[in-house]
Order: C-alpha cells, then structure tokens, then sequence
C-alpha cells in the first residue's frame, strides 16, 4: 500500500501482526527512502522493544492500552514533522533548480545576476569580450543594521533561513525594477542602475527601488511566520550617482560583469551614515532624479575617507505616477519610571572596544531610546549595549544602537536608534513601554 501511494506520510502500526512484524515493517520503510514517519502502538511497552523500535527509525512509541488524547497529541506532532520536512525538502528542490540555473549563468557570464544582462549577452555574445567604458551609474548599497553580532547569537541554521528569505524578497524588488546586482557580501547588497542598459529614468527608478524595499522589508516583518521565527532587523540604505567603469573584469577563465570606481565606493560610505528604515541619498543623486524626489531633511557628514562635508538627504517617498511613500509611524518616548541601567561599548568598524560605559535609558520606545551617560558620545557612533540588574550583571542579551545627530529637547544625553535588538528584548522594550503609558 505504501509503495503505490506516495502521498501517505503517517503509519500507525503495532509491533505483533500477521504476515509482517511491526519491526521488520521500519526495515522495509526505510527503503522507500520517501518522507514517511512511523509511530508504533503496541502492548509491548518493555524498554528493549521500544528502544528497538527506536533504532530501526520510529518516530515514537505509545503502548496499549490506548490513550486517545495522547494519541491525538502524538499524530499532531508527527504531522507538525512531517510537513517541516516536506517544506525543507521543498526549499531544497528550490535551492537546487537555483543552484543549477545560476551555476549556468555563472559559467556562461561570469556572476551575472540581472535578467537584462544575460538578455543582453545572448543576443549580443561578443558583450563577453574583456573591457569595458566608463558611463554614469546609480549606485544603491543596502545593509541590515547590526546584522553580523545578532547573527552570532543565532543558530546557523537560524542565520542562514533568514537571510534567504530577506534577500529572496530584495532579490524580487531589484529585478523588478531593473537593476543590476554586482555584490552579494552577507546582508549586504550592491547594486546599480544604468549598465549594462542606459535607461532615462535609472536614477529615479533607483530611489523608487530603494523605498520600495523598505516597504518590502516592513511586508516581510508583519507576517506572523517571521515574528515567530526571526529577530526584528532593519535595512539601511545609500544612493549615490556618479562616474564608473563597467564591463566585463576578470579572466577568460573567470569574468564578472561589474562596476568599478570611487563612486561605487561613496555609495557604501553614504549606507554606513543610514539608520534603520533610512535612505540617505546625495546631491547628485537628488538632482538627477527629478522634482518627484521627496525628503524631509538634509544632513552633513563627512565620509569615510573624505575631509570635506557632504550633505545628504533622508528620503521620505516619491510623488508622481510612482506614489511611494515610507512607512514612518510614530513612536513617541515614554519616561520610564524605573530607568534602566545599562552598559554599552562603542563599535569601531563592528568591533567594539574595550572601555565599557555606564549609563541609563530615561524614556524609552520600542525603537528608540535617550540615553543619559557621563560621557558624551559623537553622533553616528554604533554601540553595543547590555540591560544591567540590581546586582549588575546583564538580564538578557545584547542588543546594539546608532546614536542620532538629533539634539534632546531640553536635555542633556542622546537619542540611541535601536539597530538589531533579539526578540526577548523587543518583547521586553513593548512590554515596557506599554506599562508606562
């Protein structure tokens, strides 16, 4: 019956039965090498039937006579099992037809992963030829805030779950708005837009894909799957516009369809000033996108490796046909009663240093808090912070922040923009704040 009907995943049977033994029956399962779980319900409750049982691949034992609840109990558990491994046996089918397609794609173009590149190259095969020209790009370069330490306090499997399904959903937005993926480096993404098709409106589109992977990000975060599964993470992102060399860089054994130049470069360093939920864009990227542009403020930085200051622009939507807008809901601070005390390190290029500070969180929101220390501490510095008890020992986790540039009304400390907080402690900071209003 089995053999025939490869939809049946769950088999109740005893161990004493005519023809076939329940044990022997686990042999003969296991050679179907299908998804299938086996639950034995015998009267021989004795350990060495069971652990038998066990070893020949049950996947549990209940003995005679029958207890119905923890029956039902059992088949529903099993049932939960079956369809988690259903579900990875899907996602490795996935992962495979994947791996298959873009192990083509990498072999035929080098690590194309735009659709209008390959498009491109086949109708055109001598776009395979070393070189390249030097034309103006969009440049988009997104991270998660806080990624890599959260990820340290995750399983493997955890990380790796996560970050496909983030970069599934990016992946989906960026092609669909045509642009051309150059870096995949962890949770962050490089992208740009005008190569290896010119397009009049790159530089727009560019802006339009950033915001609508923002709210692509905030979809993704809603679902009920990702809340039960996933700490809460944040994306920011840098736009810049400028002059670069693209084509095809590499060997005849290796090549890569990419862009190069300091311009690719000032786009990471525009991200780097982001927080989370924030496109930060420059002047020339404002400017070559149009009046349906809009931003609610102007910021001065000076980036890394530049001496001079630069002044960006924080990004709220787009008007015009495109009508996009970014999610900014309001999240006032409330005055926390009980403040809490914390300890926190500053990050110096995601390493933190070995001064620990002291300080306490006055008000507090699920994303943000004011944070009152002796020491001040330079506006756009990352920290690393921990919840300290009575005794002075951390409660839970440690969670990390970006300190803002915006002054406190009236007050002295600085406003921290939570970047990658665990779940417990986001839990914890709504529960919080909910309890003081």
């Amino acid at each position: 019956v089995l053999s025939k009907n490869s939809d049946i995943h769950i088999v109740l049977c005893d161990i004493n039965m005519p023809r076939m033994d329940g044990l022997t029956l686990l042999g003969e399962v296991q050679q179907l090498e299908r998804i299938l779980e086996v639950v034995i319900v015998s009267a021989y409750g004795d350990m060495d039937n069971i652990r038998v049982a066990m070893n020949r691949g049950a996947f549990d034992f209940l003995t005679k006579p029958i207890d119905f609840q923890d029956l039902d109990a059992t088949v529903l558990k099993t049932r939960q099992h079956i369809d988690e491994r259903l579900a990875a046996a899907a996602a490795r089918r996935r992962t495979v037809e994947l791996e298959l397609r873009n192990r083509f794609i990498r072999d035929t173009f080098g690590r194309y992963t735009s659709e209008e590149v390959v498009t491109q190259l086949l109708d055109k095969p001598e776009g395979l030829t070393l070189g390249g020209e030097r034309r103006e790009v969009t440049v988009l370069s997104s991270d998660l805030r806080g990624f890599v330490p959260l990820s340290e306090s995750l399983s493997p499997e955890t990380v790796v779950a996560l970050l496909n399904r983030y970069l599934e959903v990016m992946f989906e937005v960026i092609l669909r708005y045509q642009g051309t993926i150059n870096e995949i480096a962890g949770d962050g993404l490089f992208v740009f837009f005008g190569a290896p098709i010119r397009q009049s409106d790159d530089v727009e589109r560019a802006v339009a894909c950033a915001i609508e992977m923002q709210l692509a990000l905030d979809r993704l975060q809603s679902e009920q799957d990702w809340r039960d599964r996933f700490p809460a993470i944040e994306m920011g992102i840098g736009i810049h516009t400028g002059s670069a060399v693209v084509g095809n860089i590499g060997s005849r054994q290796r090549t890569k369809y990419s862009a190069v130049g300091s311009n690719i470069n000032r786009a990471a360093r525009v991200e780097a000033c982001t927080v989370g939920g924030q496109i930060l864009i420059t002047k020339e990227t404002l400017d070559a996108a149009g009046p349906d542009v809009l931003f609610h403020r102007s910021l001065d930085f000076t980036l890394k490796g530049m001496t001079t200051p630069v002044t960006l622009y924080d990004v709220d939507g787009m008007g015009g046909a495109r009508n996009l807008r970014l999610l900014r809901t309001a999240e006032p601070r409330v005055e926390l009663k009980d403040q809490l005390d914390v300890r926190f390190w500053v990050l110096n290029s995601k390493v933190a240093d070995d001064d620990a500070r002291h300080g306490r969180l006055v008000r507090l929101s699920p994303r943000e808090g004011e944070l009152t220390a002796a020491r001040a501490v330079e506006p756009m510095t990352d920290l690393r912070l921990e919840i300290l008890g009575a005794d002075g020992q951390p409660l839970m986790g440690e969670f990390y922040g970006k300190v803002l540039p915006e002054p406190l009304d009236g007050g002295e400390g600085m406003i921290v923009r939570f970047t990658s907080v665990p779940l417990e402690i986001r839990r914890f900071f709504e529960e919080l704040t909910l309890l003081q209003m």
